[in-house]
């Protein structure tokens, strides 16, 4: 039963994301870290609590779904890879894209940040999904991307 309920909940979920593409609130491909760094900005940047959100993307790079994983703390949030494979699985992602934000207003990754993102990716490679990218947003414009600073670390 439980099962049932979380592929209902995935399809209410890929039907929301339809509607926020309509209405222009969700962007339909991701084509840079920027670009998606700047939305992410925008859409968890100001929160008081770390957020931890996930994209799923198909083989376009076109967002099929988004997910917020966690809402931790003031400055943590505890999530496990399980957590976002899962809901990757489930609406068949390609790729997947997490960020998180820090309401310090420093986008630098903590040390826990690289430890989670090295975790994640050697759980994607298990399963065959790639890790695009690990973005930390902030209310103030700025963003870190392991993509752009850390390439080594998601190749």
């Amino acid at each position: 039963m439980k099962d049932k309920t979380i592929i209902c909940e995935e399809i209410i979920s890929l039907k929301q994301v339809k509607r926020k593409r309509q209405s222009k609130l969700l962007p339909e491909k991701v084509t840079s870290s920027f670009s998606i760094a700047h939305w992410l900005t925008r859409h968890i940047g100001s929160q008081t609590q770390e957020y931890l959100v996930l994209i799923c993307l198909n083989t376009k790079n076109e967002i099929i779904n988004y997910s917020t994983v966690c809402i931790g703390t003031l400055n943590q949030s505890l999530a496990h890879p399980r957590d976002l494979l899962q809901r990757a699985l489930l609406c068949n992602s390609a790729n997947i894209i997490i960020s998180h934000n820090h309401p310090s207003g420093i986008s630098t990754p903590s040390s826990a940040d690289e430890k989670f993102t090295k975790r994640l990716k050697e759980a994607c490679e298990i399963v065959g999904i790639s890790l695009l990218d690990h973005i930390i947003v902030t209310d103030n414009k700025d963003y870190y991307s392991f993509r752009e600073v850390q390439p080594d670390c998601l190749n």
